[in-house]
């Protein structure tokens, strides 16, 4: 009897810290506009690699287990991305495609993508934003969120593709 608590307790310990454990985050998604003011995502992946991206409106129960998130829109790529990448949030492009239908937006709600791979081994980290943040961004800026706090900046095209994976590692 004892033996069989012992091995319980190992397994329950174990399982524990599996729980605990995440996807690994390796690279960012960010969101800009084109020249029409039509939202975009954009991914740069410094390690590992993304099948897909999801945009959903967070559970509002932050103790929720588990969460009852709703998906606004999602999006799968093929071949998968292991570098940067540049989408329209209504049509998809450059291997990306919208599956199934793309939910309206409010202005002032705020909402997350994500990164994501079908095997979990990798994830983009994600970007919390609200349709309002979007109307600030002009073509050449991406909305990212900040590594070492809480909230989002914004920076140019060309430093979100050379310089994320500088601050990556």
């Amino acid at each position: 009897m004892r033996r069989r608590l012992g091995i319980c307790a190992a397994m329950a310990t174990c399982l524990a810290g599996l729980a605990g454990c995440g996807v690994p985050a390796g690279g960012a998604l960010g969101v800009t506009v084109d020249a029409a003011g039509n939202p975009a995502i954009v991914v740069q992946m410094c390690e590992g690699h993304i099948d897909g991206a999801t945009l959903y409106l967070p559970d509002p129960d932050p103790d929720r287990e588990p969460p009852r998130d709703e998906d606004v829109g999602q999006w799968e790529v093929s071949p998968a991305v292991d570098g940067f990448s540049q989408f329209s949030f209504a049509e998809g492009g450059n291997g990306w495609r919208l599956v199934g239908t793309l939910k309206p937006r409010d202005l002032a709600t705020r909402y997350t993508i994500y990164g994501w791979t079908k095997d979990n081994s990798w994830s983009a980290a994600h970007l919390d934003f609200s349709q309002q943040d979007l109307k600030t961004l002009k073509p050449g800026t991406v909305l990212v969120p900040e590594r070492e706090q809480e909230g989002n900046r914004s920076e140019s095209l060309e430093d979100f593709k050379t310089k994320t994976c500088e601050e990556w590692s």
